[in-house]
């Protein structure tokens, strides 16, 4: 790693006179303790711990306002995955693109890099997630005068070299294409538009393949000056991988309002559409929520982060009230608390009968100290009371206690900028 930081100096002093040359780095471990995380505990479990970390490498490269490129090296494990003189290769690349600015208001970006728009519901880089998310894709980003964005991306995937057909084996999107438009369309109200389209191939039958069509409009609208009003509605059509007829929705709503200094509170909900698994009919209406933010959306305990699989397609509601507070430049304090129910009916393993919806109430607590300007140390709790009905959706004993917490340090350093 040292004769790789000093190959990368000797470049950026060479490129120093005509291009802008960064080299960052990410160094993040993450110490956790899980007794009730994405499953509550039971009478017979013992509690987990581990430490998990990511460390990146990145460089990004920009010559003559006209060609930019990213490289981001990353490795992710577990504390002692390895023996300490195993030679397993463990580094991947999380991002590799070039990018090609005709002019001022048109950029063409090819290669893997992170997709993220809006509240981060339908398309993020998931940066909680030990590995994040990136995607191969082609982007074609346009920017007005007046402020409105228009981006148009495409991603075709291949599982291996071949030289006739094109079968996808692996369980991922084989295309993924989307449209997203951001505009100012009044002084107080901020609109943004976007369609996605992605094609799976059915697993039982590669020669079929089927496309699902995702359609969403997030709208942001000023209503005082301490009060912000956020409407995100999304509808779900097409088919599933295994060709069954989609139909199913989405919506959420939050007011946010800020007092004084440094105090925000967030009231809001979150709807997801389920099947009802009492009575199913033939027409898929569990809502998906694609490549999207799965922590902290739902609660910290990731019990609900993959639509529509972790409530069973049963569908969720989840009202939720967010407060923050700014104790001082460097210190900030949140609590949260999530409701859970059930959007539709689902079965008693026993009577068949439908169970009641309410899954349970969550409690987060975090910090975040700001060490300097480039280091944070986060530490967090969480807490889930979870019902009867928790348990038949997600596992567990209702009757033990549900708890996480963790500590985290996240240092994001630059090492070199010319």
């Amino acid at each position: 790693m040292k004769q790789l930081i000093t190959f990368l100096a000797i470049i950026a002093w060479g490129f120093s006179a005509w291009a802008q040359f960064t080299l960052e780095g990410q160094i993040r471990p993450r110490v956790e303790y899980r007794d009730g995380f994405r499953m509550m505990p039971t009478e017979d479990s013992s509690p987990a711990a581990q430490v998990n970390q990511r460390t990146r490498l990145s460089l990004f490269y920009r010559s003559d306002n006209r060609i930019s490129t990213r490289v981001s090296l990353q490795d992710t494990r577990l504390w002692g995955e390895n023996i300490t003189m195993d030679d397993t290769p463990t580094f991947s690349v999380y991002e590799a693109w070039a990018a090609l600015h005709p002019n001022e208001n048109i950029t063409i970006i090819a290669g893997r890099q992170e997709l993220k728009y809006d509240t981060q519901r339908l398309l993020s880089f998931n940066d909680w997630a030990l590995t994040g998310r990136s995607h191969d894709a082609l982007v074609f980003q346009y920017i007005s005068e007046t402020g409105s964005r228009l981006h148009l991306g495409t991603s075709f995937n291949q599982s291996q070299n071949r030289l006739f057909e094109t079968h996808y084996e692996l369980n991922n999107y084989k295309t993924l294409n989307y449209i997203w438009f951001n505009t100012q369309l009044t002084e107080s109200l901020k609109s943004s538009f976007h369609l996605i389209a992605d094609g799976y191939e059915n697993p039982d039958d590669r020669d079929e393949f089927y496309m699902r069509y995702t359609w969403a409009s997030y709208q942001v609208w000023d209503a005082a000056s301490n009060l912000e009003l956020r409407f995100y509605p999304a509808y779900q059509h097409g088919k599933t991988a295994w060709g069954s007829d989609i139909s199913a929705f989405y919506a959420m709503l939050e007011a946010a309002t800020s007092f004084g200094d440094g105090i925000n509170n967030t009231l809001g909900v979150e709807l997801f559409s389920g099947m009802d698994q009492v009575d199913p009919g033939d027409t898929f209406t569990a809502f998906s929520d694609l490549y999207g933010l799965g922590y902290a959306r739902q609660g910290h305990m990731n019990y609900f982060i993959n639509f529509p699989g972790d409530t069973q397609n049963a569908g969720l509601i989840n009202p939720y009230l967010k407060n923050s507070y700014r104790l001082s430049d460097a210190t900030t304090v949140s609590a949260d608390l999530h409701l859970f129910f059930l959007q539709n009916d689902y079965p008693d393993p026993v009577t068949g009968e439908a169970i009641d919806t309410f899954l349970g109430a969550e409690i987060d607590l975090h910090v975040v100290y700001r060490f300097n300007a480039f280091t944070q140390i986060l530490f967090g709790y969480s807490m889930l009371f979870g019902s009867d009905s928790m348990e038949a959706i997600r596992g567990g004993d209702s009757d033990e206690w549900a708890h996480w917490a963790f500590a985290m340090i996240r240092m994001s350093p630059t090492f070199l900028s010319q």
